[in-house]
């Protein structure tokens, strides 16, 4: 199974060029019913990275990842707080769902939850698990 990120926005975003040289892909999804319970904004977009996975770690258990895929998912996560930067307007936020691809339509683990600033990021203290929401503010 793989992990697979969901992007809620209340904005458009463009969709990424595949063979582009970006850290961090955004693409259509096209099952908005799968996911639209997690979510309180208009539009949900596929999240990944440019080697097309998810994005999932916990700053309290990084010794349990293998370090390489922990700075890699770290790096991909900042590089969308920089790309999301750009487009929230002071005040507005977006949404990030994480989990296991074919668990879209399972219940939310809300004791995982968090709200983060991008003004104030301090990436040690985040963490992305499945089947949590991450709220996104500027």
């Amino acid at each position: 199974m793989s992990i697979v990120n969901y992007l809620g926005c209340n904005f458009d975003l463009p969709y990424s060029d595949e063979s582009s040289n970006e850290k961090v892909l955004i693409d259509n999804f096209s099952d908005y019913e799968l996911v639209k319970k997690h979510f309180t904004t208009k539009r949900i977009y596929e999240v990944y990275t440019d080697r097309y996975v998810g994005m999932s770690f916990d700053a309290d258990n990084k010794d349990l990842y293998l370090r390489q895929s922990y700075k890699e998912a770290k790096e991909s996560f900042l590089t969308l707080c920089d790309l999301l930067n750009g487009y929230l307007e002071e005040g507005d936020y977006c949404e990030l769902y994480t989990c296991w691809v074919g668990q879209e339509e399972e219940e939310r683990n809300y004791d995982f939850d968090q709200t983060i600033n991008l003004n104030n990021i301090d990436i040690n203290n985040i963490s992305i698990f499945e089947k949590t929401l991450l709220v996104i503010r500027r």
